[in-house]
């Protein structure tokens, strides 16, 4: 947690997106997890805000979470965690930004959003309507399983 993109998005996250959230769902639980955070990514936690620094097994985060967010707004390429939460069937939001490496289709494989507003209108449709989280876990093992066959383009890592 220490790659400046990161730190940016763990700050957007809960300056910005999470009191939007806490209005509508004040018990909300925030884990942020990954090794070495800074300091500026440290100093975020409260009640609502879990900031782990190193896990053994980031497989056991994916599978508690409900959602994972990925509120990139600097920074290019493609987010590793993000494709790591959506193997897991994790119904993810982010960026139009980190969308344009991975090519999700956004409302069916992904959720974009760009404002506070917007991810925490996402957030809220995905802990409210499980119907919705399903589908969009569902439709990208879709995705993955259509690029692993070559009916769909690969995605390109840039090195």
């Amino acid at each position: 947690m220490g790659y400046p993109p990161n730190i940016n998005a763990a700050e957007y996250l809960v300056r910005k997106i999470l009191p939007v959230v806490i209005k509508r769902k004040p018990d909300i639980k925030l884990l942020i997890a990954g090794a070495n955070p800074h300091l500026r990514v440290s100093v975020l936690k409260s009640a609502n805000v879990e900031v782990s620094g190193w896990v053994s097994d980031m497989r056991e985060c994916y599978a508690a979470a409900k959602i994972f967010i990925a509120p990139m707004q600097i920074g290019t390429g493609l987010q590793n965690k993000l494709l790591e939460a959506m193997a897991m069937q994790v119904p993810c939001i982010t960026s139009a930004l980190a969308n344009q490496a991975l090519k999700a289709a956004e409302n069916e494989e992904i959720l974009i959003a760009d404002t506070p507003a917007e991810y925490a209108n996402c957030i809220i449709d995905l802990l409210n309507n499980p119907n919705l989280a399903e589908k969009i876990a569902i439709n990208v093992i879709n995705m993955f399983s259509k690029i692993i066959v070559g009916k769909r383009k690969p995605l390109k890592l840039k090195s």
